[in-house]
């Protein structure tokens, strides 16, 4: 699930900057000479095995993990551990260690060296808001990346990319090392040529390789749905399981079915999808075993995964397929068992076209418009420059009588900066929108328009009931309930420092309390509510990353102020 991307992450990234630092000393004494290529590709190589050989026992240190042993495993949970033995035993393979991160935010992940000495994961979420069957899916499924041995065959298909990384990386120094000596020679030039050629080769090959490695992590996800199916006959269980893990749609124990159903009511009576006068049948339909909701909601849920553009460009970037694309795969496999698909996504389409419309192109465009302004105007200042400058041999004859001059050229780049800078501004006001409203988990879930660029103000009220990586000691963002199902909510405040104190200070004094939550509501691979205030414990937490955004506009216009007063002087 969703810790593994996390995990990887995390060891990842302390890893490159050993490799970053590492690479640059070598390049330095070593130089451009042929063995020294051969030298950085060995030292790849040897930083992907030490990655691959402590990884497991950093992710063990960075983790709050309650290790339990097979017999204490037994007693707690008889129902997992029967579905632990029939792997191990039909598979024969050695039993994995057995751990619980004690945090409802629902999750599991799997790591190790082999599959004869893998670790399985579960979060206490996982027990709580899945019924027995799903929680055995679930469990069958990181079992399935155990016995296909998905830690060695990933290592290797990541170390590939990496290696043509170092390359590319070599190439491009040994090209800029051999401009930098001056040397006048058509062998010299044939040679920083061909060096530049191999390092846009090398770099075009990482890329790919990179997405291709992304592929394939996406059809081991699918081979061990695969696997949780076969294991328990029955792939409905992971379908159901992976509505409450990814969408968060599961209703709280404690609320009455009237309650539930009121908020259901509210969550769908705005999108068209059926007459408010049938809400007396939502009594029947909506709460299932383990309390999912009605398939209405699933539906519009999936749909975002199904029809929205932002969800078609994520699922090219990410380890994991998307819910919804998992969902249907798991239902064409309910024909080999003759069984019926529990979870219907066929009128995901039309709730799409009722809240959105045939095509979603215009508001995708408009979002990347938005995120890119700045860099749009820009990169037109810079041909908008290229033009004007190409008026010396009389190409271009521009307006304004604006010759070329230096004087000239401070006033139009003053001005280019003034109007990138309300560029910035004008990203900030299209991304965070005012108007906040209270509104339900199933609310949010339920709006296929919304994107990482396109949010929706919310308030939400409910329990603070986990971290946003559960078990991970700096998570600096948390997970929230409210009566109508579970979300991820981003604190990132985007200074390190700042996201720091956060995690290891408030974050824990936090779960466990009564919040309302100010903020907006976005959707990418995860949804999720960006904080703008925190309320609970009778405590105002605010969030300034909106602020933040402000910076930009701040510089562009400092700069634009300085080259006014050049040009004024």
């Amino acid at each position: 699930m969703g810790l593994k991307l996390a995990s990887f992450l995390s060891v990842t990234a302390l890893f490159a900057l050993v490799y970053a630092v590492v690479f640059a000393i070598m390049f330095w004494f070593l130089g451009t000479a042929w063995w020294s290529l051969l030298l950085m590709i060995g030292f790849t190589v040897m930083i992907i095995l030490i990655q691959y050989a402590i990884s497991p026992y950093l992710i063990q240190w960075i983790y709050d993990i309650e290790w339990i042993d097979y017999n204490q495993y037994k007693a707690r949970y008889p129902h997992l551990a029967n579905t632990l033995d029939k792997v191990v035993n039909i598979n024969k393979i050695d039993m994995p260690r057995m751990g619980i991160i004690h945090d409802k935010n629902p999750n599991a992940f799997t790591f190790g060296h082999t599959k004869n000495n893998a670790r399985v994961v579960l979060t206490q979420g996982i027990l709580e808001f899945l019924d027995e069957d799903e929680q055995n899916a679930v469990l069958a499924h990181e079992l399935g990346h155990v016995i296909h041995s998905d830690f060695i065959l990933m290592t290797i298909v990541f170390a590939i990319p990496m290696i043509l990384y170092t390359i590319a990386r070599w190439a491009y120094y040994a090209s800029f090392f051999r401009r930098g000596r001056g040397s006048d020679s058509d062998e010299a030039a044939a040679v920083g040529l061909a060096l530049i050629a191999i390092a846009a080769l090398s770099y075009l090959a990482y890329y790919i390789g990179s997405l291709i490695a992304l592929i394939v992590s996406r059809i081991r996800e699918y081979y061990a749905d695969e696997h949780s199916a076969e294991l328990l006959e029955n792939p409905n269980h992971l379908a159901t399981g992976l509505v409450k893990i990814a969408y968060g749609l599961v209703a709280d124990q404690g609320i009455s079915i009237e309650e539930r159903n009121k908020s259901r009511v509210r969550g769908l009576k705005g999108l068209g999808i059926f007459d408010p006068s049938d809400a007396k049948h939502l009594a029947v339909e909506s709460v299932g075993k383990g309390g999912t909701y009605s398939m209405d909601a699933i539906e519009a849920a999936a749909a975002w995964d199904l029809y929205n553009p932002w969800a078609k460009y994520y699922q090219i970037f990410s380890t994991h397929p998307l819910p919804a694309k998992r969902i249907q795969r798991l239902n064409q496999q309910c024909q080999d068992f003759g069984i019926q698909p529990e979870i219907d996504l066929s009128k995901s389409k039309k709730i799409k076209e009722e809240q959105a419309g045939k095509s979603m192109a215009g508001e995708f465009l408009t979002d990347l418009f938005f995120k890119y302004l700045p860099t749009i105007l820009f990169i037109l200042f810079i041909f908008f420059t290229i033009f004007w400058l190409l008026d010396l041999v009389g190409l271009i004859v521009l307006p304004f009588g604006l010759g070329v001059s230096v004087n000239n050229f401070l006033l139009i780049a003053g001005v280019w900066f003034y109007v990138i800078g309300f560029g910035y501004i004008a990203r900030t006001q299209f991304m965070y929108r005012s108007g906040f409203k209270p509104m339900k988990v199933v609310d949010l879930m339920t709006k296929v328009k919304a994107s990482p660029v396109r949010s929706i103000p919310a308030i939400i009220e409910g329990k603070i009931i986990g971290k946003g990586i559960p078990g991970y000691y700096f998570s600096d963002d948390i997970y929230f309930q409210d009566e109508t199902g579970l979300l991820y909510i981003d604190y990132r405040f985007g200074i390190g420092l700042v996201d720091f104190f956060w995690s290891i200070r408030r974050v824990p004094q936090l779960i466990g309390q009564n919040a309302r939550i100010k903020g907006w509501f976005r959707r990418g691979p995860s949804p999720y509510l960006q904080v703008d205030t925190i309320e609970a414990g009778g405590r105002s937490f605010r969030n300034y990353s909106k602020h933040l955004t402000y910076i930009g506009a701040v510089i562009c216009f400092i700069i634009g102020a300085v080259l006014f007063y050049f040009w004024f002087i």
